[in-house]
């Protein structure tokens, strides 16, 4: 247990800092913005392009992982959805926000440093990270986006609706990203040694920077009143023990496969929700909310992510 202690202390340490750092006003609120976009758009597609590139295309994809992965965070999506909408009567609104912040975990700024960490392999944690970003983002996020929208009555606006999501798909750059490194693997070219030191240079830093990021943000929120518990502490077991453990049993129903994509499958399903949760909660009147739960998620993820690893023997 210690020496799992010892491996993912580092990423809450990070968090720390950065919640640390944005209170002490090292990085101030007008250059978070700033730092998120050097995170997203720079450090992170790095990962990305520079992993894909090196790896010839058959190894690209493990079809298992993101059969288990995606068959579990769409189960877990439905089955949440269920929860919020019959057990504690939400509107359909509320649920459909609540079953997002289930579903779709924070597998670029949490899961894949803790991967990178707890593995100690960069190329499965790379491959592991791009096939997560598929999954939520050509799956679970374009589907509850779609029912947001419906949700708020756009039923007649069905073609703006699936323009919308499809636009968002195409645009981000993290698919993108992944576009890149995949036709650079099909070519069989390989990168101009300035790129490649490059793309390592910012592969280096792109861990710490996501976790200072999510310090920081994390230190901007402020606490939900004692009445919205409920609904979060909802959300919260639907994160962190619900989803990885859907994934979990979906790793053990399917073929043998790579132990270490099965063990990335579940960790990556065990970290919590993605941190643009309250940006997206926002549109819906929940931001607060959303907040909360997002701060709350991070800081019980230490424990359940400890368990986590130490179940899978890592």
């Amino acid at each position: 247990m210690l020496n799992i202690l010892l491996t993912i202390s580092p990423v809450f340490i990070l968090i720390g800092l950065g919640y640390f750092a944005f209170k002490r006003g090292l990085i101030k609120a007008e250059a978070m913005p700033s730092l998120g976009n050097i995170v997203l758009y720079l450090a992170i597609p790095a990962v990305l392009i520079g992993g894909l590139s090196k790896i010839h295309i058959s190894e690209i994809v493990e079809p298992y992982f993101l059969l288990a992965y995606g068959m579990g965070s769409l189960l877990n999506l439905v089955v949440a959805v269920l929860l919020t909408l019959k057990l504690k009567g939400n509107p359909f609104t509320k649920a459909a926000v609540q079953s997002m912040g289930m579903s779709i975990p924070n597998s670029m700024f949490i899961g894949f440093p803790v991967l990178s960490l707890s593995l100690g392999l960069p190329d499965i944690a790379s491959l592991s990270l791009m096939m997560a970003v598929l999954v939520e983002n050509l799956l679970i996020l374009p589907l509850v986006l779609i029912l947001l929208e419906y949700s708020l009555g756009h039923k007649s606006e069905s073609v703006s609706i699936l323009r919308t999501v499809l636009l968002r798909i195409v645009k981000n750059p993290l698919i993108i990203s992944i576009a890149i490194g995949g036709v650079i693997s099909l070519s069989g070219v390989s990168l101009p040694k300035p790129i490649t030191q490059s793309l390592d240079l910012l592969t280096k830093i792109s861990a710490g920077l996501a976790l200072l990021f999510i310090g920081a943000a994390l230190a901007n929120i402020k606490p939900q009143e004692r009445k919205a518990w409920p609904d979060m502490s909802l959300v919260i077991l639907g994160k962190l023990v619900l989803h990885p453990v859907l994934v979990a049993t979906c790793v053990l129903l399917l073929p043998d496969f790579n132990p270490s994509f099965q063990q990335a499958a579940i960790l990556m399903a065990a970290a919590p929700m993605m941190s643009i949760y309250p940006i997206l909660g926002e549109r819906y009147g929940l931001r607060d909310f959303c907040a909360s739960t997002l701060f709350m998620t991070t800081l019980l993820s230490f424990i359940s992510m400890s368990l986590v690893l130490l179940l899978l023997g890592l």
